[in-house]
């Protein structure tokens, strides 16, 4: 997709009408495991649908599409400024999340860069879609059991039966696949942890090779300055990195691996961190070992992936260092007056999100006492749209923490880096987890609350936390389209519509450099055209600067093929089915976009 289209979904449910046990006749808080939705993670857009008066439902995780055929047309419309990243998409209905997105219902999303957003040296590089997929058949079976359905109900029995790891992680779909790529060449890694619970530590493995990452963007929001030195990526569930990554051997062809480490050391970096219980560790690739019998977010020992680096060039472009140019809502919030502040606590023992120490967990018996429902559950807070808001965050040192529709800002974390400067004051997130080992158990956060009114969802991404009612809502109020006024103030050069490119002017490259690389990507399918949907109605603009509607552009090419992709593409209309293939729930269809 890109900036300014619309990306129109038509779901069809195939998953069984058996399945779909009411949550009043299961025990625990997994049900209701044949209903969906469709939540695209990291996304800038609209949180309203068809409860909200439109014919369609954009990114409203309360929407439900019944089993055995149910459908719903879902319409996602793209900020003309939206900046460009990578972003995923798997079902979000509250108590069948995590059973749904563990199985395998989940997918990538790119938002392309307009042209000439970046230097030649990062726009020309080789992309290579890593998709990875965490999948404990242990804390599956458990949640089926509890749900009452017959999917994954013996996955980890089936598994150990076999002799094989109930904790896998595939990559693309594939168990340790493997990737050749050039020396000396840089290839930009788009990599997405679409899991519910665990983390990974990645870092390249091999004797006679030398890798090279630097990380350009997380969670689909490059960095202020890129690239930036990394030895290790820290991706927690829902977490993205994309990571300009290059190799070279002592002698070629050589090998090298991506692979996670559980060290004593969280994503703080500083020591004293959880390790995954006993039973985990690194055996076949793909495979680690005994999945935990709970859900948590420990560090595991896996390979995921094996590099084969052939000869390439005998020198390395030197990558300059680059200021991209922002969107108004990215700008830089650290020297911004915020117009409002309160204190998210991620609660784990009660399974709750608190705002000021007000809120309760959104178990099925609460939101259904006195006659209610999920979509009359009260907010816990209201917050201004087209302003500065600030938070403190406790808990996420232990909780990923992650807010729908707009993404926020580090402000401080207890220092100004961890994780070897991964984690550093002024990255954006709409994701975030740093342990209390090297991170801090406090965090200062601002965001924008630009442009959209309405729901705003906050949650624990370890989502078996948010299915028991580790969750809560935001509610976004006052003039749809209202943008932050003072936006220019911190950043003259941010853009409010369009993205113009004018000729970048990197800093000066010095002398190419003997280093490393890395890569796999994804292709568009192709499908029978659902009929598009009414566009979603410009924002109008409040008391602060106008946002232009986005304009149609024409269908961009397809990314760059993977092997075998999710899915995913450059073009819009996607017909998206569910249905039970063997242990895995399964996703097909293609984008178009217009």
């Amino acid at each position: 997709m890109k900036p300014g289209e619309s990306l129109a979904i038509q779901l069809t449910n195939n998953l069984q009408a058996a399945n779909n046990v009411p949550c009043s006749q299961t025990a625990g808080e997994f049900c209701e495991a044949a209903t969906t939705n469709l939540h695209t993670h990291g996304l800038h857009v609209s949180s309203k649908g068809m409860d909200d008066g439109l014919s369609y439902w954009s990114d409203d995780v309360l929407a439900s599409v019944a089993p055995a055929g149910g459908t719903a047309l879902f319409n996602f419309s793209i900020p003309s400024y939206h900046m460009g990243g990578t972003y995923w998409y798997h079902p979000h209905h509250h108590h069948a999340t995590a059973l749904q997105a563990a199985g395998g219902a989940a997918g990538l999303l790119i938002v392309d860069d307009p042209d000439g957003y970046l230097p030649t040296e990062y726009s020309s590089m080789e992309e290579k879609n890593l998709f990875i997929s965490g999948h404990n058949l242990n804390t599956l079976q458990a949640m089926a059991a509890s749900a009452q359905t017959s999917v994954l109900q013996t996955a980890a029995t089936t598994a150990t039966n076999a002799g094989l790891a109930t904790n896998v992680f595939l990559v693309n779909g594939q168990l340790g696949p493997s990737l050749t790529i050039s020396g000396n060449t840089w290839y930009r890694f788009r990599m997405v942890y679409a899991a519910v619970e665990q983390s990974l530590q990645l870092s390249m493995i091999g004797g006679a090779a030398t890798c090279t990452m630097k990380l350009i963007a997380k969670d689909g929001v490059y960095l202020h300055t890129i690239p930036r030195d990394i030895a290790t990526v820290y991706l927690y569930p829902g977490a993205r990195a994309d990571v300009a990554l290059s190799c070279a051997c002592t002698t070629y062809p050589c090998n090298a691996k991506v692979s996670s480490t559980a060290s004593t050391a969280g994503p703080g970096g500083g020591g004293g961190g959880r390790r995954l219980q006993p039973g985990g560790g690194r055996g076949g690739m793909g495979q680690g070992g005994h999945g935990p019998g709970q859900a948590g977010p420990e560090a595991v020992t896996v390979d995921l992936l094996l590099l084969t680096i052939n000869q390439g060039s005998s020198t390395l472009t030197t990558l300059p260092s680059y200021t991209p140019q922002r969107p108004c809502y990215l700008a830089d919030l650290r020297n911004a007056v915020a117009d409002s502040t309160g204190a998210i606590a991620l609660n784990g023992g009660p399974r709750s999100v608190t705002w000021n120490g007000v809120g309760t967990s959104m178990t099925y018996a609460n939101t259904h006492q006195n006659g209610g429902t999920m979509k009359t559950w009260s907010a816990m807070a209201s917050l201004q749209v087209g302003q500065v808001h600030e938070l403190t965050v406790t808990g996420a040192n232990a909780h990923p923490l992650h807010m729908h529709v707009n993404p926020f800002q580090i402000i401080s974390m207890g220092a100004d880096t961890y994780g070897g400067g991964y984690f550093t004051t002024g990255d954006w997130h709409d994701t975030l987890l740093i342990e209390a080992s090297g991170g801090a158990s406090s965090l200062t956060l601002r965001m924008q609350s630009d442009v959209f009114t309405g729901k705003m969802v906050v949650h624990c991404h370890i989502l078996s936390h948010e299915d028991e009612g580790m969750m809560n809502i935001i509610q976004l109020t006052g003039t749809e389209g209202a943008v932050y006024s003072q936006a220019k103030a911190l950043d003259s050069t941010c853009y409010q519509g369009s993205f113009q490119a004018a000729s970048p002017t990197p800093s000066p490259a010095s002398s190419p450099t003997p280093s490393p690389s890395l890569a796999p990507s994804t292709s568009t399918g192709s499908s029978s055209p659902v009929p598009s949907p009414s566009p979603t109605p410009s924002p109008s603009t409040g008391s602060s600067s106008p946002v232009p509607s986005p304009s149609p552009v024409a269908a961009p090419s397809p990314s760059p093929s993977v092997s075998p992709p999710p899915a995913s593409g450059g073009n819009s209309d996607f017909a998206l089915r569910l249905s039970r293939v063997q242990v895995m729930l399964a996703l097909g269809g293609a984008l178009l976009c217009h």
